[in-house]
Order: C-alpha cells, then sequence, then structure tokens
C-alpha cells in the first residue's frame, strides 16, 4: 500500500497543475517551488480541540484539501518576529495545523528521513507558518520536513486541577504537550505518502522548542513517535508541579473574571480577555507575571501522565534509552546582558550569590580567568545559566544511553556584530532563510550573506545527515570527546564549559 501511495502521488506531482498526495487522511493539494525541486503542503489540520481538551485527531479530510498556504497560528499575546514585523498567520484557537515539505523525485529505499520541527516562543508564542522557519532548503536536501503548531500560553498549559476530573487519564496543564504528541501521531500515519520513512524520525527545536524536544524523549506518551532528537537552546528543566501552580492559578483565574476558577467561566471568555493587546487587564497580567520566564507557569507540567519526573531526571534514569541526541547553544544567547551588568568582581560575586547561595566566589573564580570585565563575564554567566548549559546537561544526562553530540554555535553577522551570536541567530542559518523578514536585516551586505550562507551550509548538511543515519558526519565525535564548534573554521574542540556548566548543578 505505502508503494502505491508513492506512486501515486508522483503521478499526481507530474501530471497535475501544483502537487497532490493521497494519504490516510485524505486528498491533499499542495504547491512546488520549481527552482529547490521540493512541494509543500501548509494548513493541514491534524487535530481539533476544545478549550482544555485533549486534541481529537482528524483522521479524514473530505474532498481535495487546499494545501497551498498557512490557515492560522494558536491565539497568543506576541512572540518576538512578530513585533519585529514577522508575518503570523490569523489567530484562531482551531489552530492545530502542520506544515510539510518533501522533496521532488524519487524517494530512497524505506523513505526520506523525517524532521518534525517544534518551533520556541517562550511557549507563549510563535508558529511553524513564520517565514524564517520555511522548510524548503532543508527539504531539498533530501528530507520530510514536518513544522507544527501548539497550544501556548493559557490554553496549552493551564495547570487548574479541576479540570484533571474532566481527563480521562488525569492529566493536567499539558496541552501543548497533548498536541505535540498528536502530532507525531499524525506524521506516523501519514508521512508515508510524502515519501517519509515512519521509522526514522527526528523532533527537533529550539529554545521552548528545543524544551518541548527534551520534553518528549521523557514522555510515556510519545514512546515510539520518534527516534532522534535534536536540542538546541533549550534544556530539560523548565518544567512545572501543578501544585507550584495553584496560587498563582487563582490570582489569574480571578483576573479573568472568574474567581473561584470556574472552568465553565474560563471557557466563556473570549480569546481578547486571555489574550489581552493592551489596557489595564494586561498591565495587572504583567505584574502578576514577574519573575521571567524561568517562573512562568506556562510551560509543561510533571502531572504524572505526561510527565511522570523532570525531563532531565529522565534521561539520567534512561528512559530515553536509544535515542540518539544533537544538543547545545549559541556562544552568546544572552548577550543583551552585557549592557547590564556588574562593574566590579565583587558586584558580580554578589548577584550571583543572590540566585545561587554560597556560589558567589565560586562562579568569579570560574569566570575571571576567561574574560577581563565582569559586565562581559555576567553576559556568559546568564548565556550558560539559561540556555547553554541546560542544553549541555541534556547531552551530559542522555550520552550514557545513546550516541550523543553537542555543539556550540557562534556565529555573529559581519553587519551586526554587536550584536553577538544571540539567542536565536541560528534559526535563519538553520532553515537558510537569510531574506526572510525580520532575519534580513542579519544579512544586509554580500559580506554578511556569504558568511552566512557558509555556515547554513555546514549546519544543514549536519543536522540532516543526523536525521538520516543518526550521525551528524565523519567529524563530529560523540558528548565524551568535546564540542563541535560551528565557526570559520568549524571542528571539534574541548568541552571549556565542564566546570562552569557544574557550578549549576
Amino acid at each position: 500500500m505505502p508503494r502505491l501511495l508513492a506512486l501515486l502521488t508522483l503521478l499526481g506531482l507530474a501530471l497535475a497543475e501544483g502537487a497532490y498526495v493521497f494519504t490516510p487522511q485524505g486528498t491533499l493539494r499542495g504547491g512546488v517551488n520549481a527552482q529547490a525541486q521540493v512541494a509543500y503542503f501548509l494548513g493541514i489540520p491534524y487535530a481539533r480541540a476544545g478549550r482544555w481538551k485533549a486534541p481529537v485527531p482528524v483522521e479524514r479530510l473530505e474532498g481535495v484539501f487546499q494545501a497551498t498556504a498557512p490557515t492560522t497560528a494558536c491565539p497568543q499575546r506576541r512572540s518576538l518576529t512578530t513585533d519585529l514585523g514577522s508575518y503570523l498567520p490569523p489567530k484562531s484557537e482551531d489552530c492545530l495545523n502542520l506544515g510539510v515539505w518533501m522533496p521532488l523525485g524519487s524517494a530512497p529505499p524505506g523513505g526520506w528521513p523525517v524532521m518534525v520541527w517544534i518551533h520556541g516562543g517562550s511557549f507563549t508564542g510563535g508558529s511553524w507558518a513564520e517565514p524564517v522557519y520555511d522548510g524548503t532548503a532543508l527539504a531539498s536536501r533530501g528530507a520530510v520536513v514536518v513544522g507544527v503548531n501548539y497550544r501556548l500560553g493559557p490554553l496549552g498549559w493551564l495547570a487548574l486541577e479541576s479540570l484533571k476530573a474532566e481527563s480521562p487519564e488525569g492529566s493536567v496543564g499539558n496541552y501543548g504537550l497533548m498536541d505535540q504528541v498528536e502530532a507525531l501521531r499524525w506524521v506516523q500515519r501519514n508521512v508515508r505518502a510524502f515519501g517519509g520513512d515512519a521509522g526514522n524520525v527526528t523532533v527537533f527545536g529550539q529554545s521552548a522548542g528545543g524544551m518541548s524536544v527534551c520534553t518528549l524523549m521523557a514522555s510515556p506518551k510519545a514512546r515510539g513517535l520518534f527516534h532522534k532528537a535534536v536540542i538546541m537552546s533549550g534544556g530539560c528543566e523548565y518544567v512545572r508541579t501543578p501544585q507550584q501552580d495553584r496560587e498563582f492559578v487563582a490570582k489569574w483565574a480571578e483576573l479573568m473574571g472568574c474567581p473561584g476558577a470556574d472552568p465553565a467561566c474560563l471557557r466563556a471568555l473570549p480569546l481578547e480577555r486571555l489574550f489581552p493587546a493592551s489596557g489595564p487587564v494586561l498591565d495587572a497580567l504583567r505584574k502578576l507575571e514577574e519573575g521571567g520566564f524561568a517562573k512562568s507557569p506556562w510551560k509543561p507540567h510533571v502531572d504524572g501522565v505526561y510527565l511522570t519526573k523532570t525531563p532531565l531526571q529522565a534521561l539520567q534514569d534512561g528512559d530515553a534509552a536509544g535515542i540518539p541526541l544533537i544538543a547545545g547553544g549559541t556562544f552568546q544567547e544572552s548577550w543583551g546582558e552585557v549592557g547590564g551588568g556588574p562593574g566590579s568582581w565583587e558586584e558580580f560575586a554578589k548577584r550571583v550569590e543572590e540566585v545561587f547561595t554560597g556560589k558567589g566566589q565560586p562562579f568569579a573564580e570560574a569566570y575571571r580567568p576567561l574574560y577581563p570585565r565582569p559586565n562581559e563575564a555576567w553576559g556568559y554567566f546568564q548565556t550558560d545559566r539559561y540556555l547553554l548549559c541546560p542544553s549541555l546537561e541534556a547531552a551530559r544526562a542522555q550520552a550514557p544511553h545513546a550516541p550523543t553530540y553537542a555543539y556550540l554555535q557562534t556565529f555573529q553577522s559581519p553587519y551586526l556584530g554587536n550584536l553577538g551570536s544571540f539567542h536565536g541567530i541560528d534559526m535563519p542559518l538553520l532553515f537558510g532563510t537569510h531574506t526572510a523578514w525580520p532575519s534580513l536585516v542579519l544579512f544586509f551586505t554580500l559580506e554578511a550573506l556569504e558568511k552566512g550562507r557558509r555556515y547554513t551550509e555546514e549546519l544543514q548538511r549536519a543536522w540532516v545527515s543526523f536525521a538520516r543515519t543518526g550521525a551528524p558526519g565523519p567529524e563530529w565525535q560523540g558528548y565524551e570527546q568535546g564540542l563541535y564548534r560551528f565557526a570559520d573554521s568549524s571542528g571539534m574542540v574541548a568541552n571549556g564549559y565542564t566546570l562552569r556548566c557544574g557550578l549549576f548543578r
């Protein structure tokens, strides 16, 4: 049957205007990028979900589904890229859709490797349909690329304990994670029709998407749905328990106009109330959410069903044994912290002490030989604390249980070098979307564009090789041997983060 579907797919691509695939879900009409030799199918609904309910798979589409453009994004207050003018589809609660990019031509025996993209955005914003995440360039290298939406903010992660009784499984606070798992089930049912190998699926994500990847590695509900993983600037400890958020949820519900957090009242609220764009409710929400991302309740929860322990503990325990992993981040994830950094090493130690009692001096002693100025060291400390070390810690936890690789991305734009190798700079490199807005400003000169393309070539080659074979390339060595450093002269280097990252444990 899969061979018949593949044959029909090729006939459809060859004979019809646009591109057609005949999937178990139904007939899809997409488009073709002739230059890249890639077909695309956008906005495919994989599930429907009532507010704070488990997603229900869309198993059949009637007629010919038009999949030539993105349809909807999940409701959200904001995302960084849209703040900078990037495109986002209209927002709707009916947002559980995905995009697929597939190479034209005959698939290899068994099918193309499949790469499932989980977007970032602090678990509160973003969409696979943002132009920077266009999967065309990756697919042209010989992979079926799938980007997925999942519910965000309070719709995705509300840990209201009274909702637990409504769940047949007793799950709460993981609606976005349920969506990601359901999207992976869609891949298992349908990806063969796109020439993909359902037995060779890699999940990859950045920022909150990277954290989602680690969460999926830890979730018993995702077992067997994917086979390899890439964590980019993420980590495995950004989860909560419903008990931690009980007080917050009560205050949030009262602010929403539903004292007592009555589910019926909350379900009747318009989206404008849940995601205010301005006004006193937004001001009150910002005050309630003080403490930054680390303290935000809008993230996955250890609910005993979709997560039975923290993802890092799950990796350490071998729960994801046999899943090869790449994990790493950018050299200067939090480079913006330098401007407000401490003016002396004494102040550096004092600031650290406020967060990590008894570790102010050890951290100062670890960073002082490496960076001449304490404010510069502070930027690297924050980089290590929030994103880089958590990502490398994921590699450290998984290394005893599967082939594992660690990396460091150092790209800086020659045009805007003062921004450093900041959090997210690797997204246009990974997807080859140098000319998509707002990435375009990083590659505004010929020098910057040529440099970006060199890094893209190496990064895409490694990630697609890993998706195909489980190894990013012959020049890479395992986690125990060091880090692969993406640089003007790339290669393996010693892991200089071992001591620093160990201090955070």
